[in-house]
């Protein structure tokens, strides 16, 4: 197998310390850990370095995978380059991962594992195993490669070198989406960020696993019961997916495949999806967010997805303007009301702004008028105060807040043009 010398791995990436990887093996050795290697990205980086010398490698963090105890291995790192210069950022005990940053440099470090799925689609059962099982339990054959770092050998068990050159990636097992649809995601995101191909046998897994959905649950039933990959797993990839640099590649890939259906059958075929979220993100709407609410049950998929408070109340208050528009819209009600009319209906739906901006970015028929409550009308305060209307001697009581908002419906009249 093709060698990766430490030094030149650490001249090739010069984020780099000079003789960390040196440090990091023999931290390794000092507590009896059987292996240790470089996995993930830097992986894939260096191969194509080694192919073609003017690829430029972008370093954001250094994945590491051990045969052994992560626990155990980090106190060493930090007994040898003490703990100010490797602090624990997460520890996730449940997956023998953690996330450190060493002399500045974000490094992630895992226990080699063996994953089992009792039930497709649900969280797998995790052992301790070796690199070589640990690589075998992976999604694709351009991810299932290490770096040995004691004898700098190259892991290769599925030809993902040469998938690389060929720029086109595979799934490394039969039952990979039955396992975990969130599979499917991942897929269509590397294969944006990497600009490669997902070979015939791939897609025809993604497109005969779904349209079989060999899961226990379905598209309707209680979200509670939702499997894993298919809820608050399945929204963590999709948010990893719409905040990527390439996520409109991935989406549009996502939809080629027909991989929207694990998520929404209205999402899967709607042709302007992209750019409604396009236009939601550069009005600083949550891209996932917006992404929900151009489902067909936007409240469903939200409760499904885990979404939190926030985001549910912009997507409820969006759904019940959408409503109240529809009913406006079909009675014709609208034609002849004034702006302030417009601000006192429009207000009594007490909805989130970001809920308004949903609609609007929906290209709504009723846009320009929930523009101008938005933009313009809503902003409007009345010109007289409580203050003042008591000074003039007003009685204190419920006439004070009428006349208040009289005056400002009469200055949004005046002032304001539709």
């Amino acid at each position: 197998m093709e060698l990766f010398d430490k030094s030149t791995i650490e001249k090739e990436i010069k984020e780099l310390p000079r003789g960390i990887l040196t440090i990091i093996l023999e931290a390794a050795c000092s507590v009896n850990i059987t292996s240790i290697a470089i996995v993930g990205g830097v992986v894939r980086d260096l191969i194509k370095k080694s192919k073609n010398q003017n690829y430029e490698i972008i370093f954001n963090d250094l994945d590491l995978i051990i045969e052994g105890e992560t626990s155990t291995y980090i106190k060493e790192l930090q007994k040898v380059l003490g703990a100010e210069r490797v602090k624990v950022i997460r520890d996730n005990r449940n997956y023998k991962t953690s996330e450190v940053i060493i002399n500045g440099i974000k490094v992630d470090i895992a226990s080699a594992r063996k994953e089992t799925y009792p039930i497709p689609g649900e969280n797998p059962i995790v052992e301790l195993s070796t690199i070589k099982k640990d690589l075998i339990r992976r999604d694709f054959n351009i991810n299932a490669m290490a770096i040995e770092l004691k004898d700098n050998r190259l892991i290769d068990l599925f030809s993902g070198s040469d998938a690389i050159e060929n720029m086109k990636m595979d799934f490394l097992h039969k039952s990979s989406v039955l396992d975990d649809p969130t599979r499917v995601i991942r897929a269509s995101r590397y294969s944006a960020k990497l600009d490669f191909d997902l070979s015939n046998q791939a897609l025809k897994q993604i497109k005969d696993t779904i349209n079989l959905w060999p899961w226990n649950w379905h598209i309707g039933d209680n979200t509670d019961l939702a499997p894993s990959a298919l809820s608050i797993r399945l929204k963590m990839e999709l948010e990893l997916l719409l905040e990527d640099k390439y996520w409109k590649n991935a989406l549009k890939n996502l939809q080629v495949c027909g991989g929207l259906k694990i998520v929404d059958s209205k999402l899967q075929n709607d042709k302007r999806l992209i750019e409604k979220i396009f236009i939601a993100k550069k009005s600083n709407i949550e891209p996932l967010t917006a992404f929900v609410y151009e489902s067909k049950s936007p409240i469903y998929l939200a409760n499904r997805l885990h979404l939190n408070q926030q985001q549910k109340e912009i997507i409820e208050g969006a759904c019940r303007l959408n409503k109240y528009l529809k009913n406006i819209t079909a009675n014709h009600l609208y034609k002849n009301w004034s702006p302030s009319k417009w601000t006192i209906n429009l207000e009594k739906i007490n909805a989130n702004e970001s809920s308004f901006m949903l609609e609007i970015c929906r290209n709504n028929p009723l846009k320009e008028y929930l523009k101008s409550w938005l933009f313009n009308w809503k902003n409007i305060e009345s010109p007289i105060k409580g203050d003042d209307l008591i000074a003039k001697g007003w009685e204190p009581g419920p006439e004070i807040g009428i006349e208040i908002k009289r005056q400002r419906m009469k200055l949004i009249d005046e002032n304001i043009a539709f």
